[in-house]
């Protein structure tokens, strides 16, 4: 099967004998948007896979708890999965002197895609696998890289954008989760930083923790371009307004795949 053909039009999608779908969990609004959207329109899911570093933000933790009750009233498996370590990824930074990188994006093959790829091989199945990217993010579409995975972005299809995502989650009765991923992410532009030191000041600290500790800091930082987490918390103690620095690239939606 070619790579280009791995991307299909979920809106005919059947199930496949012996195939197992599977949404790729990243707990933020569009991947539970997705699963209401399936479970609404009787789309096959077999399965809800969310792969935890160890170090996402605490709300998150608590949103997976309110989806695991969701997904068990309807009957879908709503599994956890994590490195085969069960390191967390903060303190690998730590030991290895090391932060999350954009450009090498090791942080997302260790502790997202490897994990959840070791969950799907267990299954001998071929694996339909949905991405929450909705209508407005077409550029984020890609192919799944093995020959076992075909990815579905129903969203797309289904042209649902942002705001539709929000409203599903209403009519769903469910509450909206807050924007997923690692609190030290090098994606994290300034109001995220901002928030995280305003409702989670031990987690900032952390975050300067890991960044000043790696052996490539003032090259490489977790803050936003010409700026440190220090620069950052001694603004935000002062009551200073934050400058608005453009995070040198998006995010690209790796850490779900």
């Amino acid at each position: 099967m070619l790579v280009q053909e791995r991307i299909l039009d979920s809106r005919n999608i059947k199930r496949q004998k012996d195939a197992k779908y599977i949404v790729s969990y990243g707990g933020g609004v569009n991947s539970t948007a997705l699963i209401v959207f399936l479970l609404k329109n009787k789309f096959p899911l077999d399965y809800v896979v969310f792969s935890d570093t160890g170090d996402e933000m605490p709300e998150t933790y608590e949103y997976l708890e309110v989806m695991e009750r969701y997904l068990k009233r309807r009957g879908i498996a709503f599994e956890i999965v994590m490195n085969r370590k069960k390191v967390a990824l903060s303190d690998k930074c730590i030991s290895r002197e090391v932060i999350p990188s954009q450009v090498w994006r090791w942080c997302t093959r260790d502790f997202k895609v490897t994990p959840i790829h070791a969950f799907y091989r267990k299954l001998e199945s071929h694996i339909y696998q949905y991405m929450g990217i909705d209508y407005g993010e077409v550029h984020r579409m890609k192919p799944a890289r093995e020959d076992y995975v075909t990815n579905l972005y129903p969203l797309i299809d289904y042209k649902i954008n942002r705001d539709e995502c929000i409203n599903l989650i209403k009519k769903a009765r469910l509450p909206i989760p807050v924007k997923s991923g690692c609190y030290f992410c090098p994606y994290n532009n300034m109001d995220r930083w901002a928030e995280i030191h305003e409702n989670h000041p031990d987690l900032f600290k952390r975050s300067m923790k890991i960044e000043e500790h790696n052996k490539h800091f003032e090259t490489q930082r977790l803050a936003p371009k010409g700026y440190s987490l220090r620069e950052i918390d001694k603004m935000m103690k002062k009551k200073k307004k934050l400058p608005m620095v453009e995070v040198d690239s998006p995010c690209g939606s790796e850490c779900m795949i």
